[in-house]
């Protein structure tokens, strides 16, 4: 059975990713406006909120055998994560002005994790540790990743490749949510406006103190804000799911996996339409753009690639397999393959 409450934090987390990639890619053009101040923000509260509601969906799946974990999961989001990068890699290759490396980079995919769809290699590899890691106490695996998160995150450690540093970054969360899953589940549907009101303060102060007045990079900050984050995250989706107009997002929350793997196409081809040059390197010739021309161009790049990858669901899910979910592992009658993604 489903809970609206994730539904709807699932929503949230997808929404802000999309932003966020939208603002980013905006931004290479001079069209970001004032939403690129809250790129940080964006990046702060989406990914841990992202993961920690994939851990919350994984103890069910870690108590079955290896096997059924590889079938039903692990070549599920391996095949989809190396058809998109194809696929996006292809686009982005025909685009203008392509990055030089764009069809190079494609043979490294399951070395250096594709800046967009990460989060599909980085969810298989969280879920065959958990299963390996299933029979350890809780201390000492949540404990082991809250370091090795707090670590990657302060950049004492750094691989040198931004999806790895983040798959180290995040893990904490997944493992956090994962081993405490019954108790977050009795506990997050309780809460009430007073308590997300009061997160999401904490959170706003702590992060208003570190943006501008400390250093981010201490040791253990970036996960404290993180969890804040994913406080506030899971109290809105409580508040989302008891508010009828704002059903949409609950919605968006049982499509996550095709907004992911789509939203990449229309905002980088944006940012390659909308440049004179490529707009990485100097020889790109961004537009002036009137003012307040950015205000409106993020939200609505965000609403046409969520609408673009609603759209592509709706026509070829159930007329093709295998875009949206492996053809080899899903059975009939089984749930779709993203509705726990």
């Amino acid at each position: 059975m489903r809970e609206g409450w994730i539904d709807s934090a699932r929503g949230l987390a997808i929404i802000l990713v999309v932003l966020f990639h939208a603002v980013i890619n905006l931004d290479l053009v001079g069209l970001a406006g004032p939403w690129s101040r809250l790129a940080y923000t964006l990046d702060t509260f989406r990914m841990p909120l992202f993961f920690f509601l994939a851990g919350l969906l994984a103890p069910a799946l870690l108590a079955r055998p290896l096997r059924t974990v590889l079938r039903t999961r692990c070549l599920n989001l391996i095949y989809l994560y190396v058809l998109w990068c194809l696929l996006l890699g292809t686009f982005r290759g025909l685009l203008p002005h392509p990055p030089p490396d764009a069809f190079a980079s494609l043979a490294r995919i399951l070395i250096e994790p594709n800046v967009y769809l990460w989060f599909l290699y980085t969810l298989c590899l969280f879920t065959l540790v958990g299963w390996l890691t299933r029979r350890l106490p809780a201390w000492l695996v949540v404990g082991t990743a809250l370091i090795c998160s707090a670590v990657f995150a302060s950049g004492l450690v750094s691989t040198g490749d931004v999806p790895w540093d983040k798959t180290f970054r995040y893990w904490f969360f997944f493992v956090l949510a994962s081993r405490t899953a019954p108790a977050v589940r009795s506990i997050v549907p309780r809460m009430r406006p007073v308590h997300v009101i009061g997160v999401g303060v904490a959170y706003a102060v702590v992060l208003g103190f570190f943006l501008y007045v400390a250093d981010d990079r201490i040791i253990f900050v970036r996960p404290m804000l993180g969890l804040l984050a994913v406080a506030a995250g899971c109290g809105l989706g409580v508040m989302i799911a008891q508010i009828p107009p704002l059903g949409f997002v609950r919605h968006l929350g049982t499509r996550t996996l095709p907004i992911y793997v789509v939203h990449a196409f229309p905002v980088t081809a944006a940012a390659a339409l909308l440049t004179g040059g490529d707009p990485s390197t100097s020889s790109g010739h961004p537009i002036d753009w009137p003012p307040g021309t950015g205000l409106v161009a993020v939200p609505l790049l965000t609403l046409v690639a969520i609408l673009l990858a609603l759209g592509l669901d709706r026509l070829i899910t159930s007329r093709i397999r295998g875009i949206f979910d492996a053809p080899f592992t899903r059975r009939p009658g089984s749930q779709r393959a993203y509705s726990t993604t």
